[in-house]
């Protein structure tokens, strides 16, 4: 079986059934759907697409981007979804299907545009029909050093993955027939789960026009699961309070990165008492996970290792070490990545004998509760995605004025962490200006949030910057 077959299958029970939704933008049925995607696929074959190349799609409008995905999947075609971000070095795209005008000089560039999915919606005439070991799609992600890489999954692997959610999550996210999911296409977690809500006949929802739409359609439709990185959940929690918005979601799950405590608190007030921590990544999908109220007073807490994952805890010399003591994580199970796809070098780095290292340090309790006590380099997680504090500092240090510059990630006032920049500088800075170079650079989370002027950064005895002084002395300004 490939991730298309029992989605097809619903738009033939089902096909005036709702299945993709963004609110106020566009609504397809399961019977459009099918058209929608047997139209690309066919339009894809025509323009000289074949099975097996790896395809980036870099299309704005999201529903129209879903069907891209199934549509060139159908065809047996490796799909990425890519936007602003810089690509992965080692990754040769053999096309990409964009309707921006952000130009890839380097890749063949097809353009895209709403006719891709208007025809007669006649299946296309396949000569190869994808199979469970075919390789189906490529995540991007920073992985664990904040450079971009690809993890490529089968079939078979993402169908696994997916079959997992029913043990972890348990009864009520396997009766959610709608979803809300606030993660976009791109990251490995927003495709797997619209592929399982399609795949068992239920509504995906991604965000529409504007807040008050979207939280009308939680109502209206009666969407039952949540799905967001603590940024999007803190951006809804004051969203249902502004809006006096009265709806209560059956279950909400937390992804990307830690949540604080207080973001918990407000999150199962406002949207659902049933709040899950989610802790994973493209290259483990979920490893570990907990209810929030089960584990917000242990700190560093991010949930209990889900079925067919193993997690150890190793010393330097990769020996385990006994419950309770901290030391470097690794993960393996069935469907763990087993490399980078195209990046030997980084395979090399990060997967041995089995296993991947995340680079998160942490430690495991008697019972299978994971303890993350940080990362093993200062990379900046925001949301769950990753960048190297340099690249951001570069940026800035390119900025007339400025002489010295570190990012790093502030906790908020509403519990949310958020890029600030400290600086060095030999004259008045235009924050404006400043800030404007760095949003033609970054996607917006890692745009800096606040830029702090210092007489000077602090350095340790070697001369070289002192993160865990200069955060403690952000914290005073």
């Amino acid at each position: 079986m490939n991730i298309l077959d029992p989605i097809l299958f619903h738009c033939r029970l089902q096909p005036e059934a709702p299945a993709i939704c963004a609110p106020g933008i566009d609504l397809v049925t399961y019977g459009r759907l099918e058209q929608c995607l047997n139209n690309v696929a066919y339009r894809g074959l025509a323009v000289g697409i074949t099975p097996g190349q790896v395809v980036a799609i870099s299309v704005s409008q999201p529903v129209v981007h879903a069907a891209f995905i199934l549509g060139l999947s159908r065809i047996g075609v490796v799909t990425a979804s890519i936007g602003t971000q810089q690509l992965p070095k080692g990754l040769r795209f053999d096309a990409v299907v964009s309707d921006r005008n952000e130009p890839h000089p380097e890749i063949k560039t097809i353009r895209a545009d709403p006719s891709w999915t208007m025809g007669d919606g006649k299946p296309p005439a396949l000569a190869h029909f994808p199979r469970g070991a075919d390789l189906c799609r490529v995540h991007l992600t920073s992985g664990t050093t904040g450079e971009p890489k690809g993890v490529a999954v089968t079939h078979d692997m993402l169908l696994g993955r997916i079959f997992r959610y029913y043990a972890a999550y348990g009864s009520s996210f396997a009766r959610s027939s709608r979803l809300f999911c606030d993660l976009a296409l791109g990251t490995a977690l927003g495709h797997q789960l619209l592929i399982w809500t399609l795949a068992k006949g239920g509504t995906f929802f991604m965000r529409g026009n504007n807040a008050e739409t979207m939280l009308r359609a939680f109502d209206a439709y009666k969407v039952e699961t949540l799905v967001a990185a603590p940024s999007g959940l803190s951006e809804f929690v004051s969203d249902f309070g502004r809006l006096r918005c009265r709806h209560s979601f059956d279950l909400v799950s937390a992804a990307g990165s830690l949540l604080s405590r207080s973001l918990s608190e407000r999150a199962r007030n406002r949207l659902s008492p049933n709040l899950i921590c989610d802790y994973g990544s493209a290259e483990t999908s979920n490893a570990a996970m907990a209810y929030a109220r089960d584990i917000e007073q242990i700190p560093g807490a991010v949930g209990c290792v889900t079925p067919g994952i193993t997690i150890d805890i190793v010393d330097e010399a990769g020996r385990s070490v006994p419950a309770e003591e901290e030391g470097e994580v690794r993960i393996r199970g069935d469907y763990v990545a087993n490399g980078y796809f195209a990046d030997p070098e980084a395979s090399a780095r990060h997967f041995r004998d089995g296993w991947f290292y995340p680079g998160d340090n942490g430690c495991l309790t008697p019972d299978g509760m994971l303890i993350i006590a940080g990362r093993q380099k200062a990379i900046l997680n925001v949301g769950g995605d990753k960048i190297n504090p340099e690249t951001i500092e570069e940026v800035i240090c390119s900025f007339e004025g400025v002489t010295a510059a570190a990012a790093l990630t502030v906790v908020n006032t509403r519990g949310i962490e958020e890029v600030w920049a400290a600086i060095e500088a030999n004259r008045p800075i235009d924050e404006g200006r400043l800030r404007a170079l760095c949003e033609q650079r970054f996607a917006n989370i890692f745009v800096p949030k606040r830029f702090v002027v210092l007489d000077a950064l602090p350095t340790n005895e070697g001369g070289k910057l002192d993160r865990s002084r200069l955060a403690k002395l952000l914290k005073t300004n």
